[in-house]
Order: structure tokens, then sequence, then C-alpha cells
């Protein structure tokens, strides 16, 4: 391990500071394999700050189009496994291309006790440091890390690179070791006790568990020779699975049917097979792409498939018997994937008869419904690993999911009867009408189809979602009752977008640029209509389309929707983001209208909403809602929006499990206002204790904001307010904050401005917001997305004398100053660091006399911006990017006098220009070569040194001995000032 680890930058790069420093670099067998960067513990924002450096020491920065110039040292990354950013109170860990919200937390020692390694460090209880240290760095757990548990996927046409999560890691480690030490069936004499349960909340990386468990096998001496063996319940999640498993880097065999499933199965050695567990029955019906639904049993209104089985027909019987005995070795594991599903039946019995002494481990991402967690228990053993709902959330693996009730009408209770569901629906038509409509529709499947009602639906649904989701970029999923029903609210959807945009059209002048304040006091339906001129232009290129599987007797229009090839052409485009600095990136398909499909094993991040109009319980439910709870694209959140009335009885639908499992599977809407009050709270407070009682007060604000550390705890505490104000808008409930978060934006620009060091809120606080913001800004004469005034600009004085004070005007200049001397610094070290005890001098001479402050400040800018020289120093005729040189010439020439007369005579003033302009002649022709300073052309570099060696060396100016550290600073004014002396 290496601290401080200076790292010299190549040319283009970073010229502002010519090299990198991490501070903590660790090497195998002289290899960098983690960088790591720290930070205070007391600075608010450090974490962010950490992995914002990280970034830019790898150019990651330049490459998202942050910024216009290249930068860092991106050869120290070729070999990088991961890096991490701690304060010792919060570590975190990411790899190459992770924004900050990708970088989570180690929460796991594994293999070890984390009692024993605080009885080791001495300590009652590990922060988050210690215990990330103890998690992955030691010797064997990196290399276990790097050699199991790195994976390179293609996502977005781009190659990332995948390092596990602490769950992940953990949950393999613990498989491992009871496959190692657990019983098998003979030695037991009646169950294997080598398997278990892994259950790993929706969302937190399931498949990749599977895959890292496999890659962790094969190179283990004991469990090398396992035949693994991959179950599934549905063709779909088959081919999910297997497609990942891929990234193992073995042959995939997948059983397309039981003949093929006994070939492999009974063939000896290892191997990685992929089945459906319907395979385990000898009779085989053909089978669609996607296999169907379930078959009706017969008219029963209460079921939610009734609707696609209308003429009540009870289904035939499928014919099976066992499969048999294929193969009885021990060296076989059996991992299924949603074990709560297959734990049990016919097709488990078959399964367990044909491999009747594998280890089992069963997979699943919702908990165990109560009554069959000892049935669980018994066929797979005990828990391996947890990871529940509220983990995940926490740790910020996935987002929360919010959800909301829309309107009473079409909203029904779970088992709610005919009559009382025909009154909720029509309770404005007469007892005759009545009569009628019950005629016509004599099922709950057939009221949830009629036209009419999808109609008003997929209306609601387009409203919610222009107004709510399609600001921020996201996409939808929606739930329809039947495959019937999500035929027509597809056309639905079509008609309702028709008409919103004809809405808008009609709108007069003062409602099309209305502000984002008088927005939120509008009627619903208005709003809808604002928001959908305001992205009238997107609104009219969103499309939609139907997923479902396929049955025999599909009307032939259908075929289209559960076409396999056309299924995985439209989950590849929904998958694209709707807003993206290339085009190409893009897509306009933002609605994908289910039955059962993609709601289990369908991981899309740009899914922010899911629209639910279908009645759905227990393990279904939570699969369904957590496609919502991807991470990515800024989300904070998921939101279920519920037209059938389940969340209004989540109690009832979420009974069959404990409480403890499912904390934090769902949250209301209504809940985030009381959150949004602390938040609004807190932040206020931040300036509150400053003494500052009135937000309108924005210079004493600002001037308070001069302390760093209470500047990045304002800025933190501003962003959390402002996203969750995000999550609120547009709804009434936000408005009562909406003019505070108006003016303490306005106070962080004046902050940022001032200050020249603080990130401008950004996209991270939700586009809702972020709008509401710049128009307020735009309208006070602010524009966010300009930079800090610089002291170089042309406006600067107008800037200065625009403050109200000379107290505001004078530190305008100082932070000005700052900025300016920070910038250059590296291009001409002596100058700009007697500027900057230049400007420590005035402010301590003159603290608190502001107007003597200012005429000072006036001067020392003015000599900037003039370029003038400095006190003290002989004026020269060189050329500007030759001063530099001379500069640092002239310091180690002053150094080594010894007749204690510092000042240089016109003879020594003379040779040193002279040999300024031999040593800047010399640079110049090596730098003629191109990319001069890369590693390949260290010879180069090398060469450059020693012609300036011999020629500093001839010209006998400075002592031998000083000649190295001369030559230092040489090199990297050069490497500061390449593109100036390249092209002057």
């Amino acid at each position: 391990m290496v601290n401080q680890f200076k790292v010299k930058c190549p040319p283009g790069h970073d010229g502002w500071k010519g090299h990198v420093i991490p501070d903590l670099v660790l090497f195998v067998n002289g290899i960098p394999l983690v960088v790591i960067e720290c930070k205070s513990r007391t600075v608010p924002e450090g974490l962010p700050d950490a992995v914002d450096q990280l970034r830019r020491y790898y150019d990651q920065r330049h490459q998202d189009l942050e910024v216009e110039e290249h930068e860092g040292a991106p050869a120290l990354f070729f070999t990088n496994q991961f890096m991490v950013a701690s304060n010792f109170d919060d570590a975190r860990v990411g790899t190459i291309g992770a924004g900050f919200s990708h970088y989570l937390n180690w929460k796991t020692v594994s293999p070890r006790a984390e009692a024993d390694v605080a009885d080791t460090l001495g300590v009652t209880s590990l922060s988050s440091q210690q215990r990330l240290i103890a998690g992955m760095l030691p010797p064997a757990n990196l290399l276990d890390i790097v050699r199991h548990f790195t994976l390179f996927m293609t996502m977005g046409g781009q190659t990332i690179k995948l390092v596990c999560r602490y769950q992940q890691y953990r949950a393999v480690t613990r498989a491992v070791q009871r496959l190692k030490t657990g019983k098998t069936r003979s030695e037991d004499g009646e169950h294997d006790r080598r398997g278990g349960i892994v259950w790993h909340t929706q969302g937190s990386g399931k498949s990749l568990t599977m895959v890292f468990l496999v890659l962790k096998l094969r190179t283990d001496p004991e469990l090398r020779c396992f035949k693994v063996v991959v179950i599934t319940d549905r063709k779909d999640l088959q081919d999910q699975l297997s497609d990942t498993a891929e990234l193992t880097g073995e042959t995939v065999k997948v059983a397309g049917n039981t003949g093929k499933l006994k070939s492999i199965l009974g063939q000896p050695g290892p191997g990685l097979v992929f089945a459906t567990i319907q395979k385990y029955r000898e009779h085989e019906s053909a089978s669609p792409a996607y296999p169907p639904p379930k078959p009706a049993r017969g008219l029963e209104i209460d079921r939610r498939d009734a609707a696609d089985n209308p003429e009540g027909m009870p289904a035939k019987p499928i014919p099976s018997r066992p499969i048999g005995l294929i193969n009885e070795s021990p060296d076989i594991l059996v991992m299924i994937d949603e074990a709560h599903r297959t734990q049990a039946g016919d097709l488990h019995a078959n399964l367990l008869q044909a491999v009747p002494n594998a280890a089992r481990i069963g997979f699943t991402g919702t908990p165990i419904i109560m009554g069959k967690k000892k049935q669980t228990s018994e066929i797979f053993g005990d828990y391996i690993d947890r990871y529940t709902i509220k983990e995940a959330e926490s740790d910020g693996a996935t987002v929360p999911i919010l959800y909301e009730g829309r309107t009473a009408e079409g909203a029904v209770k779970e088992g709610a009867n005919l009559d009382d569901l025909f009154e909720d629906l029509f309770k404005e038509r007469t007892k005759d009408e009545l009569e009628l409509i019950k005629k016509k529709y004599a099922t709950k499947g057939q009221i949830f189809e009629a036209p009419r009602l999808i109609e008003e639906k997929a209306a609601d649904i387009l409203r919610h979602y222009v107004t709510n989701i399609l600001p921020n970029g996201f996409k939808a999923q929606l739930v329809a009752y039947s495959r019937r029903a999500a035929i027509r609210y597809l056309e639905a959807l079509k008609q309702a977008r028709s008409k919103l945009l004809e809405e808008a059209m009609a709108l007069p002048p003062e409602d099309k640029n209305i502000g984002e304040t008088e927005l939120i006091t509008r009627p619903p339906r208005i709003k809808a209509a604002i928001k959908a001129w305001q992205y009238r232009e997107l609104l009219q290129q969103i499309e939609f389309a139907v997923v479902f599987s396929s049955s025999n007797n599909d009307d032939s229009g259908w075929s289209q929707w559960s076409d396999r090839a056309e299924i995985e052409q439209n989950i590849k485009r929904f998958k694209k983001p709707l807003f993206h600095k290339d085009p190409e990136k893009t897509d306009p398909l933002s609605f994908l209208i289910v039955k059962s499909m993609l709601l289990t094993g369908f991981d899309a991040p740009i899914a922010g909403v899911m629209y639910l109009d279908r009645p759905i319980r227990e393990a279904e439910l939570l699969q369904a809602i957590a496609r919502v709870n991807r991470t990515g694209f800024g989300k904070r959140c998921g939101i279920v929006v519920d037209y059938y009335g389940v969340a209004n009885h989540l109690k009832e639908a979420l009974a069959a499990y404990s409480d403890e499992d499912i904390d934090g599977a769902l949250q209301s809407l209504k809940d985030e206002i009381p959150l949004l009050r602390d938040r609004h709270l807190r932040v206020v407070d931040v300036l509150r204790k400053q003494g500052i009682d009135s937000l309108a007060d924005t210079e004493e604000a600002v001037t308070a904001l001069g302390d760093e550390r209470l500047r990045a705890e304002f800025i933190v505490k501003l962003k959390e307010f402002s996203r969750t104000l995000d999550d609120v808008l547009p709804r009434p409930e936000a408005l009562e904050f909406v003019n505070d978060a108006k003016q303490l934006a306005h106070i962080h620009a004046l902050a940022r401005n001032r200050y020249k060091d603080s990130p401008e809120l950004g996209k991270d606080v939700g586009s809702k917001v972020r709008k509401l913001i710049d128009d307020y800004m735009i309208s006070l004469g602010i524009n966010p997305r300009i930079p800090p005034v610089q002291l170089t600009d042309a406006d600067f004085d107008q800037h200065v004398h625009r403050q109200v004070s000379d107290r505001a005007k004078a530190s305008e200049m100082e932070h000005a100053v700052r900025s300016h001397v920070r910038k250059h610094l590296d291009e001409d070290p002596v100058k700009y660091t007697k500027l900057s005890e230049r400007l420590k001098e005035i402010l301590e001479q003159m603290d608190g006399l502001w107007q003597e402050q200012v005429d000072a400040l006036s001067a020392l800018i003015r000599q900037l911006q003039e370029d003038e020289t400095t006190d003290g120093e002989t004026p020269s005729a060189l050329p500007p990017n030759h001063l530099p040189f001379l500069r640092v010439m002239a310091e180690i020439k002053q150094d080594s006098k010894h007749d204690g007369d510092a000042v240089l005579t016109s003879d020594e003033q003379e040779n040193l220009e002279q040999a300024t302009v031999s040593t800047v002649q010399i640079i110049t022709e090596e730098l003629r070569i191109p990319d001069f300073w890369k590693p390949s052309h260290l010879p180069d570099q090398e060469r450059l040194r020693g012609r300036l060696f011999e020629e500093l060396f001839e010209l006998d100016l400075f002592p031998v001995n000083q000649l190295d550290a001369l030559l230092d600073k040489l090199i990297d004014l050069a490497k500061a000032n390449h593109s100036k002396l390249v092209n002057p």
C-alpha cells in the first residue's frame, strides 16, 4: 500500500496541476488494484467530493461530458478492480465509471465474525471504514473478489464492470461453507443438509449471486466437480438467467425438452444445465415461445383470469407421470429460482426423484409465506442468507416504492360481490339502468374490460404520467385485468394522448406560459394539459406496446404482441432512456402494457411507475411492484398507482407475511409530506443557527455561508429537501414549501457565485424542482447554468458593483482572487504564490475595514487582469510563455546566493533570461513529439531531462546539487504549460 501516491498526468490531462495524488493505492505484485480517496469525517459533503476526485483521476468527468478538457491519469486505472471513498464513519465502494449513487457500503466481514474483528481492533463496534477494510481488503478476500466476484457486462451498448455487493459475497461464502460442511443424504440418513434458502429481495442482484456461486465452485478443489442445475418455472426467467450465466465462461446447456434433460442430467461429471421445472414431467405438450397462463377451471367471477376464458369451459388436465431416477450422484447442486413458487407439488417431487442425492439451494426474491416456512425449510434447509426489503432500501441497492390510489370509480374491494361492485362503479345511474348494466356485464372480468371504463382510466393514467413521471424522463408499466383489457388499453392510451394534445393546443396563452408555482394551484386536468404543452413534441412521439403470452383461441390481431422476437425488441427499446445527450441512445417507447408477463425477473431501471389495474396478492404483488424499485437514471423512488384498490387493502393482500419480512415494501405517497416538512426545517435551521431569521436577508445568509463546512452542510440539506419536494410536486401539498425552495436556491446561487467552489444544484434534485428554480433564477437575472463570474471575465467589474455593500464587494473580490490563484498556480507557481501571500496580507491588515479592502483588492485584481509583474520582480522583455520558467530560475538563483543580498544584479538577470530562452527552446523542440507525456514516451522524457541538465550544467548558473530540484520544477512547468509552448 502506498500513501499519497503521486502520478504524473499525460499532456492535456489536468494541465492545471500536472499530477494526481490519490490518498491510498493498494498494489498486488506491483499492480495497482484498488484506489482509495479519504476525506475528513467532519466535512458533510466529503464523500461526494471523494467520488468526484476519483472520477477526475481517471478522466470519467470528461467522458461523461461534464468538463470540456481531459484530466487525471487514466493509466493508473487500467488494472483497477474497484475504488473506495471514505470518511471513516461512511465508507463506500464502486467501480470504473460509477457515479456517487452507485458507490455503496460494504456491511460484512465474512467469512470472519464481526465480534472477532472488533476484538482484534480493540473497539466495541466497527465503523463503516473498518468493516469495509476487514471485509474487502485482506489479501485473501481481495483476491477472492477479483477472481470470483468481478464481471463485465454489456448494458445499453456499453461494457460495464460489476463487482459484487456485500450480500452477494456473504451469501456465496455461506453457501460454499454449507456445501462443504453439510451432510449428504447418505450421511444424514434422511435428507441432504448441504442446501438452504437464499432470500435476497427483488432488485438486489439475485441472478448474479447464482453466477458468482458457480464461479466460486469451479475453483474449489472439493466442489469443482459438481454438476450445477438451475431450475426456473417460467421460460422467460430461464432465458434471462441462462443469458446471465454465460458470464461464468462455461458452456450453458439448456434442456428444451424432457428427453434432452434426461440425457444431460444422466451424463457424469460437471456441467451447467438450465431447465424449467415443467421438464420434470414425462408429458410434453407443445409450448409457445412464452407459456400461456394456466387455463381457467371454470367460470369463477372472482378469478382474475376469468375474462380470458369467458366461455367458462373446464380445462382438460395435463396428464403427467414421474420422470424417474436420472442421476444418483451426490455431486449435483440444484439451484431453484423463485423457490417460493416451486417448493411443493408433483413437479417438485419429480425433481427430488430424478436427482435424489443432490444438494438444493432455493433462491427467492420475496419472503416465504408464514404458513409455508416449515414446509420450505424441510425441502431446502435453513436460511443461508437473508437480505430484506428494508436493508436494500437502506443500502441504496433499491429505491423506496411509494403508492397512491387514484379513483373511487374503478377501485374495488378484494372479494366484493357483483351487486356492491355495480353500485360503486355506477352509483350515478338509476335502479333500472343498473339492472340493464348487470345483464350486460355478468362478471368482474367483463366489467374491467368495458371499453368505457378503460377509456376513462387510460385518460387519467396518461394525465398522471405527463404531470408527474414524464418530466423526470421515466417510463411506465401498466398491469391490466386481462389480455383483452391490455389490448383495449393500448388503443385507449393512444386516443387519450390525442385528446390531451388537443386540450394542450387549445390552452390560452397565459396558461401556456405559466410559471411552476402557479401551475401547482391549477386543477389536475388543466395541470396535465399545461404539462402536455410543455412536453408536446415528446408526447407526440411516445409509443405504447402490449406484452403477453399467446393462447390457442387468440384473435389473429393479437399475434404481434405475443411474438417472441417482437417482445424482445420491445423490451430492448423500453429499457432505453427518453432523454440523452446522444439521440441515438433514446427510444420513445414509454408504456409496456402487460397482464402477468414481466412482473417477475424484469429489470428496467428506467421504469419509474407501475399502474395497477387488476387484483394481485402476496408474492406476485411484491414481485410486481419491485419492477419500479431499480436504481438508475437519478431515480429516488418508484411509484405504484393503484386503480383496482389493492393499495387500499395492503394489510389483507400481504397478510400471509410476517411484518418483519415486508417492512418497507410499500409506503404511501402521503407519508412524504411529513418527511418534506422535516427536511425543510433542517435546511432552514442551518441558517437560523447563524442568527438569520428571514430567508429574505440574502446577503447575511451568503456571508454566513463563507464558512466552508457550513456551506457544505447547507448544500447537502438543500439537496435532500429539493429531492423530496420533487417527489411531491406538482401536488397541491407542495405549495407551502415552494417559495422557500426558490429563496434557498437563490441563496445557494449567490454563494456559489461568490465562493466559486460549490457545484450547481444540477439534475440530482429532480427536473420538476430544477425547472421551478431555474424559472425563478432567470426572473432575477441569474442564469443558473452559467458558471460563476471570474475576475478575467469582461463583466467582472459590473458584477462587483452590483453587490449591495462594501463588505459584499470585498468578499466577492477576495474569492475571485482565490479562485484565479487556485486555477493558475501550477502554471506559474512563483508568481501566484506571491499573489496569494499578498491577498493574505491585505485581509489580515485590513480586517473589518471593508472600503480599504475593496481599494487594495482592486489594485491586486488589476495586477492580475493586466498580467503585471509582482512586487520586487525585475521586468523582462521575454514572451509570456517564458516568464514562468524565468521566475523559477530566479527564485533558485536567489536562494543559492551566499552574500546575503537576494536582489539579482543586471548581469545575473541577463544570464537567467538567456538560460530561459535556451531551456524553453529545448523543451519546445521535444514537445513536438505527439503524445509526448504518455508512458510509452518515457525514453523521450528522459532525453529531455538529459538535454536540460547538460544545458544548465554548461551555463554554470546554479550549484550542481540544486540542479535536480530545478529540473523537477522545469519538467512540471513544461507539463502545465504544454499547450502554451506548443501553440504560443
